[in-house]
């Protein structure tokens, strides 16, 4: 059934195109060749004047109409018919026109007068315009008479003092103690002893307070102590003895990391809190032998560590240790004395009479 309809519409499609749209499309709205040979042209037809009326009398004019007149024009006869020129177009004057017209003019009198200075202002004009160009003077200031006397005379030439050089920084005395000491700190690169190898544990303390490891190990013991073992040092290297130092200052935390036989942390003579007073105040060290032999540097100490204040103290149970002994203080000076000859000059970092009351009352201990 279905197909049948569709059949069908199809059908009726088929015939209104047949019928309407074939048609449409064959026609055409303008005419052929063979309907005539004329074309159809609209003129509007003039309106005529109408009859003047009096005023009071308005009558409604009836608007023009408009006819269409049917000319025949062969289609054979073509007439040239010439377009009309177009007016020429106005462009822009040439500069040299625009130069003749105009032309620079100075300041009027008029305006100058007013000035106080001149402007250097430019004015343009029109070249039937007469304006006076007026020059500008080449200078307004005043003349004053100057004395004959007054210019003889010299001003006084100003004397510019120099700044005072600047202070120099004070030199620290205890600089080539402390290099020197460092050097022989580092003559021996790699630490280990009976315990086992320890390098590490000295640049650990160090970076744990963000500090050095120069300023950590050496100026971490006491001004005095470091004099001693600087003299002794150079003492020790005129005989032919490479000795370095295996530990020198130790805080709290370092003596925590140290084996083998060694005092509690606090009580080291390193530099304990309790037992010194912590960081700048360590008074001992662990010495050895670059060559091997420390044997050699302990027995040149014992035979000659009392003049520079230096001593063994338990050459059984720790013969690497050593440290400052008696009345230290005094010796340190006497031999800053001798090395700087500024023994006033340098502070004592602490005083005898203190550091005997702080023996006096200290318990022996380990090292």
């Amino acid at each position: 059934m279905t197909r049948v309809v569709m059949m069908t519409g199809a059908a009726l499609a088929g015939c209104v195109a047949l019928g309407v749209a074939l048609p449409l499309a064959a026609s055409s709205p303008y005419p052929t060749a063979g309907q005539g040979d004329w074309i159809i042209q609209a003129t509007l037809a003039q309106p005529t004047a109408a009859p003047e009326q009096p005023a009071t009398a308005q009558v409604a004019q009836a608007p023009a109409e408009t006819s269409v007149d049917k000319i025949v024009i062969p289609t054979r006869s073509l007439v040239v018919v010439t377009p009309p020129r177009p007016s020429p177009v106005k462009t822009r004057a040439s500069r040299e026109e625009f130069a003749a017209r105009w032309k620079a003019t100075g300041i009027p009198a008029s305006d100058q007068a007013a000035d106080a200075q001149p402007t250097g202002t430019v004015r343009f004009a029109l070249a039937s315009e007469s304006t006076a160009i007026v020059e500008p003077s080449q200078s307004r200031t005043p003349q004053v008479d100057v004395p004959a006397e007054a210019a003889r005379v010299k001003p006084q030439e100003r004397k510019v003092e120099a700044p005072p050089p600047k202070p120099k920084p004070p030199v620290d005395p205890m600089a080539a103690v402390d290099d020197y000491l460092w050097q022989v700190y580092m003559r021996t690169p790699v630490k280990k002893d009976s315990s086992g190898d320890f390098t590490w544990k000295d640049p650990a303390a160090a970076k744990r307070i963000h500090m050095s490891l120069k300023d950590y190990v050496i100026r971490g013991m006491d001004a005095d102590f470091r004099e001693q073992l600087y003299a002794a040092g150079h003492a020790m290297d005129a005989a032919g003895l490479r000795w370095s130092m295996l530990s020198a200052f130790r805080d709290d935390y370092r003596q925590a990391l140290a084996a083998g036989f060694k005092a509690r942390p606090g009580n080291s003579q390193h530099g304990g809190s309790r037992a010194v007073g912590g960081y700048g105040y360590g008074r001992a060290i662990d010495i050895n032998n670059v060559e091997g032999d420390d044997e050699q540097v302990w027995h040149w100490l014992d035979a000659h560590g009392a003049k520079y204040g230096l001593r063994r103290p338990m050459p059984g149970y720790d013969p690497a240790h050593i440290q400052a002994g008696g009345e230290y203080h005094r010796v340190a000076a006497s031999l800053r004395e001798g090395r700087t000859h500024m023994a006033a000059a340098v502070p004592v970092s602490h005083k005898p009479e203190k550091q005997a009351a702080v023996r006096s009352r200290r318990p022996r201990t380990a090292m």
